[in-house]
């Protein structure tokens, strides 16, 4: 599967929830790991078909990483340093349910007595492709292959995080005018701890010559160790016109300390 095919099939998948969605549920999106050295665990994806007809599902893994603006980047699987793919059987490559019934898929995640490997939080993505069975012998044999029709593709986001994972820490790093944009500004932050982080960003704004104070909304966001996040604030309309002292406050959970970035601004 190549990252031109993936990239390809998110476009499909926003045609796919108009069409079929409502009528295929597909739970959890989430599975979470806290293996440790030379264990294993099995989770269950549970698959239910709401509609009148049979529906078949292709599943494969691939690599991804999310990019400075949250967008996801797909890749081979077992291609990233941080990938967990290997790691990672299935109970089945091809699930078909019945109308009104429900089928699982078990996903079992192995890790290797390696303590290296267990250095770093890993992920990898599941991937639930909407197929049909070409022939019973075809899927069964070592050449498997099914004719994809593209309706429906999910994906179930696998995380890894040893237990000795434990520092989460963030770093706000600027506050920037977007440039022809009225009353934007990109915030800038990293992770520079060792887990996923939960992040919420919100601006708090003073203005200079009343000390009036706005609160504004709050926006929410995930980011990988290691990884860069540049999240656009947009400053509304209720906000009077004038110059302000305005604070981005980043908040990553309880265990942490929020970071803040301070910059004089003028809202247009």
């Amino acid at each position: 599967m190549t990252k031109s095919f993936l990239l390809a099939a998110i476009s499909l998948l926003l045609i796919a929830q108009n069409v079929v969605a409502q009528k295929v549920g597909i739970q959890p999106s989430i599975l979470e790991y806290h293996l440790a050295p030379g264990t294993t665990e099995s989770q269950v994806i549970r698959i239910a078909n709401m509609s009148d007809k049979k529906i078949s599902f292709e599943a494969y893994l691939a690599d991804w990483l999310r990019d400075s603006t949250g967008a996801h980047e797909y890749f081979k699987p077992d291609t990233l340093p941080s990938s967990c793919a290997k790691w990672v059987s299935l109970s089945k490559n091809f699930i078909e349910v019945e109308p009104g019934k429900t089928e699982e898929l078990l996903v079992r995640l192995q890790g290797p007595p390696d303590l290296n490997a267990f250095k770093q939080m890993r992920w990898a993505m599941l991937f639930l492709q909407s197929a049909s069975e070409k022939d019973s012998a075809t899927r069964n044999s070592k050449q498997f292959n099914t004719k994809i029709k593209e309706l429906l593709r999910v994906g179930i986001h696998i995380y890894q995080t040893p237990p000795s994972i434990t520092h989460a820490e963030a770093k706000g790093i600027a506050l920037k005018e977007v440039p022809a944009e009225k009353n934007s500004y990109d915030f800038y932050m990293a992770n520079t701890g060792e887990t996923m982080l939960e992040c919420k960003v919100h601006m708090e704004l003073t203005n200079v010559e009343t000390g009036k104070e706005y609160k504004l909304d709050r926006t929410e966001f995930p980011v990988f160790p290691a990884s860069k996040r540049k999240v656009r604030l947009i400053i509304p309309d209720t906000v009077p016109k004038g110059k302000y002292s305005a604070l981005a406050i980043l908040d990553t959970g309880e265990e942490s300390a929020l970071e803040a970035v301070e910059k004089a601004i003028e809202v247009k």
